[in-house]
């Protein structure tokens, strides 16, 4: 006897045809036809799982991601045991911009399935997306603990780390996700990139062009490309190389923050400014977006319009490093001591270690008294930096401190002898005892310093050797005796604009006066000029900044870019005339051309970006005076 099915049994049989046939239509990519029998499916049977969960996905990938989510929801509430469904419940999430539901979702599905590297691999991508690197490679870390050659693991988990400025352990994830993955261009790319932060540009350039030849236009690869050039300093091909990364992705906003970069470094402000704008439009709401107008704007000296933007991009990220530390520089360039100072502090979370060292003994922050003190006070930024700042250790023992600094070893020898409350020890040691600490551009914070109250000594506080500065004095020819500087260090992050080339000072050079070279640094583009301009290069004869400060005593007058020589020279009280870009350092402030900090200094200040010529006018006039 043939038993016929029941309507119930037959209405089964038609939901398992046509969700087999939704599966089938998947599978050949036919998501239109998938959709609609999963919707017949739930049309006899609404709290059909399957059906809604594959008609959930359909229309996430369909763009209809507030109906493919309201699906899964509803399959998550009918069947919660199902990790499979939170996950991709997550992933809808996350289209959607739920990123913090989409975590609770990850997190649901990693307690029913604890074992599946796929969802801690999403979970781990989206905490890194949030900026909580810590929590993502600790994500990755559980993957590679049970699935040690999970390429994908290693190369997010480098990702992450080259976040957190652990460029080295990066350097290692990247490796060995590439050899996992030798042929991957994202891979090959961010290898690329790690060693361009790592400031390896050589090595990044063979990386970067295969990158391109597995993957042409690929976006991380260009920008690796400006990078290398930047480094380089090849700026125009430079500017050639970002406009090529927005031809071939016009919503790049590492292109487009990097083409107003370079412009600025190119003295081309004005033409930066308008450009910004379009970053914003990409992110709206992206911090970086604010924070590099304002930095635009602080290159034309509009300081006040710049803060306006880094507050703003505060309000978003109260906690970002580099707006607060924009804010510090711009602060203190309007002479706004008292906030400035204080927003500086900023700089022990920007960069890759805080410049607060690890003691325990407690940081001297200026409330307690420092006399019959040990203070030990340690250098951590630049040489100049260093000159400028070690005022402070004879303010603390002026104040009866006894002061241990220490220094960078080329100024080691120039500040034995400093004051006899003041012991210099190199950088890379420590004293055995102290009873305070602080860092060494912590302390105008310490001391509360404002305009009026900046420690300054009319004759200078450094001295040079004096047998050494007597045998320069016989040496040098007689008359007028002056000292130069055209460039900084290449690797300052501003040397474009504070440097110059050597063939444009010419028209100095012709005054009649002896001319002494205090370049230490000729680059290859001066070397032929230096040669030719009939100045003394003695600089061969100079091993550190003792032996600098012996030359300056025998000259009298010092003209120099902003470097650490000519904090030097006016630190020893010699006269110095400082050519100042456009948008100065914090410490030259604005509108005026003499400085609280040295007495016997004399501004230059360009009227434009890049408008050397003009300063050159002025010096030339003032040398004739």
């Amino acid at each position: 006897m043939i038993v016929k099915p029941t309507p119930m049994q037959r209405q089964l049989q038609v939901i398992d045809q046509k969700f087999s046939e939704a599966i089938a239509a998947l599978r050949r990519g036919d998501l239109a036809s998938a959709e609609a029998l999963c919707l017949a499916v739930l049309a006899l049977d609404e709290r059909h799982v399957g059906a809604l969960h594959l008609s959930g996905l359909v229309a996430t990938q369909a763009g209809r991601t507030d109906e493919g989510v309201r699906r899964l929801q509803r399959a998550t509430q009918i069947r919660p045991n199902d990790a499979v469904i939170h996950n991709n419940l997550a992933l809808a999430l996350i289209n959607q911009g739920r990123d913090m539901d989409a975590l609770a979702s990850f997190q649901t599905a990693l307690v029913l399935d604890p074992a599946a590297i796929d969802i801690r691999q999403h979970m781990g991508n989206l905490l890194q997306k949030l900026g909580r690197h810590a929590d993502a490679i600790a994500a990755f870390d559980s993957i590679i603990a049970s699935k040690p050659d999970h390429d994908q693991a290693h190369h997010h988990r480098g990702r992450s780390l080259a976040e957190l400025e652990r460029l080295e352990e990066a350097y290692g994830d990247h490796e060995k996700a590439l050899h996992l993955q030798p042929n991957s261009a994202e891979y090959i790319a961010n290898m690329a990139a790690v060693l361009c932060n790592l400031k390896r540009h050589e090595e990044a350039i063979p990386l970067i062009d295969k990158a391109l030849a597995i993957e042409p236009g690929m976006e991380l690869a260009l920008l690796c490309r400006v990078d290398v050039l930047l480094s380089q300093e090849r700026l125009e091909e430079s500017l050639e190389a970002v406009m090529a990364v927005l031809a071939a992705h016009p919503q790049s906003l590492q292109g487009h923050l990097w083409r107003s970069r370079i412009l600025v470094l190119l003295g081309q402000t004005e033409r930066a400014l308008p450009l910004s704008a379009a970053s914003r439009g990409i992110e709206l709401n992206n911090p970086l977006t604010l924070i590099n107008h304002g930095f635009i704007l602080a290159a034309l000296n509009r300081l006040d319009e710049a803060l306006t933007f880094y507050d703003r991009a505060l309000k978003i990220k109260p906690d970002d490093r580099e707006a607060h530390h924009n804010r510090a520089f711009a602060l203190l360039t309007l002479g706004r001591f008292e906030e400035g100072w204080l927003e500086y502090e900023y700089r022990n979370l920007r960069r890759k270690s805080s410049v607060v060292r690890n003691y325990p003994k407690p940081l001297w922050w200026g409330e307690e008294p420092v006399k019959d003190q040990k203070l030990f006070v340690y250098c951590e930024q630049g040489l100049g930096d260093t000159i400028h700042f070690g005022r402070y250790a004879l303010l603390a023992a002026e104040r009866g401190a006894s002061v241990i600094l220490s220094v960078q070893k080329p100024l080691y020898r120039l500040f034995q002898g400093f004051h006899p409350k003041v012991i210099a020890i190199n950088n890379n040691e420590a004293p055995l005892e102290f009873d305070l600490h602080c860092p060494l551009l912590s302390l105008p914070l310490a001391f509360r310093t404002r305009i009026e109250t900046i420690p300054a000594w009319p004759e200078g506080y450094l001295k040079a050797p004096t047998v050494e500065s007597a045998r320069w004095a016989a040496r040098l020819p007689q008359g007028r005796r002056i000292g130069l500087v055209w460039s900084g260090s290449s690797t300052h992050s501003n040397d474009a604009n504070r440097s110059m080339a050597l063939a444009r000072l010419a028209p100095l050079l012709r005054s009649g006066d002896t001319w002494v070279s205090l370049q230490k640094e000729v680059r290859e583009r001066d070397q032929a000029t230096l040669q030719s301009s009939g100045m003394l290069d003695l600089t061969n004869e100079l091993n550190d900044f003792a032996d600098t400060a012996a030359l300056i005593s025998a000259l009298d007058l010092v003209i120099a870019v902003d470097t650490s020589v000519a904090h030097l020279a006016a630190a020893l009280g010699k006269q110095v005339w400082l050519m100042l870009p456009n948008a100065p350092d914090f410490r030259w402030l604005l509108d005026r051309d003499d400085s609280p900090w040295y007495p016997g200094m004399r501004l230059f200040r360009q009227y434009r970006p890049g408008d050397w010529d003009s300063v050159i006018t002025r010096i030339t006039e003032a040398l004739k005076s």
